[in-house]
């Protein structure tokens, strides 16, 4: 059997290792010359930044993703975040346990009911109009702390300020299940670079600089920008929907599909990298930001991973989901809030990079809670940020729609892993 995967970011690689495990004949294109997508890192002033993600996942080595890497034998060290979380409001940081005391003592019964009623399944009905952020106010009542963490949790995980409330629900679901997240050792690439050594050393190629243009499904033909034809049994298209479709050609779908995938929007954001000097701040955690205007989140990696910061610095990465498109106006509040959690910034450090994503590079290519669940081309299959199971938080969520696949190919059954 042929497999031909387009696209060597985290859903294209994770694939091709398990197809290539499997006996299958695997062949991977990959535009770039680099391996790795969106998760892999980036060189800088001898910091290893990262081309998208944070070097973390969100449920560290419980979750989805990190189960895919136990079955595959991935030599990866994930270590757990601890805690799983803080929260800077009020111009102080503390533990997130503590942000219970914001609520009155009625909120308090109200969300603990909440928490109980999702972990038991009882989620509200999908439905796409219902605000995920309204269905807390409802549910715990119109308290302005709980609103700020809730948009401060999705700003970070999802790079969007709300989402569907049974897309939410699943969400709080997988972090009840699966616990909080956690730091890659090394970075994102050693999670890349042992995905692709696994292809390889099951036999199959990975091949840089090679840009497919076109899709022809009725022969089951992949062709490249250098006029290269492969044929397939099975594709794999880790380049989104809208662009597998593109590639196919709009008249091969009706116009209910075309009409669906033109519809789905993307999510966001910018990365802001800040070296500060001296030993980690806050340790193998993330702080969830609800001082802020526009930041929602930071992490630091290199508290788990020193050779990720150049020496005598640490390395921290704060996101926040773009609210608009003027870039440069979202920029200068982001900045405003570095400096409004790192206030002796220019005495401590710098910040070094500045990664925006949007337009034809967004951080990810179909919002979280917008799944649009089979692709219609037979042999065709989409995974990457643009297949998302509900409730799969970035990478995790990556990882079940890869699941999905699998268990569509016949090399699996993971039917508990999903919300």
């Amino acid at each position: 059997m042929r497999a031909v995967i387009i696209g060597s970011g985290i859903g294209g690689l994770l694939t091709s290792s398990f197809l290539a495990k499997n006996g299958y004949e695997v062949t991977v294109l990959e535009k770039a010359p680099y391996l790795g997508g969106r998760f892999t890192n980036l060189n800088y002033k001898g910091f290893g930044l990262s081309t998208g993600a944070f070097h973390m996942l969100p449920h560290g080595e419980d979750g989805p993703l990190a189960y895919l890497l136990k079955l595959l034998g991935a030599n990866v060290q994930i270590v757990n975040s601890n805690p799983k979380g803080m929260i800077f409001y009020g111009g102080k940081t503390f533990h997130y346990r503590e942000g219970w005391k914001y609520l009155g003592w009625r909120e308090k019964a109200r969300a603990t009911k909440l928490l109980l009623d999702i972990k038991r399944g009882k989620l509200p009905v999908d439905d796409p109009e219902m605000s995920g952020r309204e269905w807390i106010r409802e549910k715990i009542g119109d308290n302005e702390f709980a609103d700020l963490f809730i948009k401060s949790f999705l700003g970070w995980a999802d790079s969007v300020l709300d989402v569907p409330a049974g897309e939410l629900a699943r969400e709080i679901k997988a972090a009840l299940k699966w616990g909080g997240p956690g730091l890659v050792k090394g970075g994102c690439k050693v999670i890349t670079d042992e995905l692709a050594r696994l292809t390889e050393a099951n036999g199959g190629k990975i091949l840089t600089r090679k840009k497919a243009v076109e899709i022809e499904p009725e022969e089951k033909k992949v062709i490249t920008a250098d006029g290269d034809e492969l044929n397939y049994d099975v594709l794999i298209s880790n380049i989104g929907i809208k662009e597998t479709v593109e590639l196919i050609g709009r008249d091969y779908f009706d116009r209910d599909y075309l009409k669906r995938v033109d519809s789905l929007k993307p999510s966001e954001g910018i990365k802001y990298n800040v070296a500060l000097k001296g030993k980690p701040r806050i340790g193998n955690t993330v702080v969830f930001t609800l001082d802020t205007e526009r930041i929602n989140g930071y992490n630091e990696p290199s508290s788990i991973s020193p050779e990720l910061a150049k020496e005598g610095y640490t390395l921290i990465m704060l996101h926040h989901a773009l609210q608009s498109k003027n870039v440069r106006a979202e920029q200068r509040k982001g900045i405003e809030d570095i400096y409004r959690i790192f206030p002796n910034l220019d005495d401590e450090g710098e910040i070094l990079l500045i990664q925006t994503y949007l337009n034809g590079n967004p951080v990810n290519r179909v919002a979280s809670g917008q799944t649009v669940e089979d692709f219609p081309v037979k042999d065709v299959y989409i995974v990457g940020d643009a297949y998302k199971l509900p409730g799969g938080i970035e990478v995790e969520g990556i990882a079940l729609g890869v699941m999905r696949n699998l268990e569509k190919l016949g090399l699996g059954t993971f039917g508990e892993w999903y919300l």
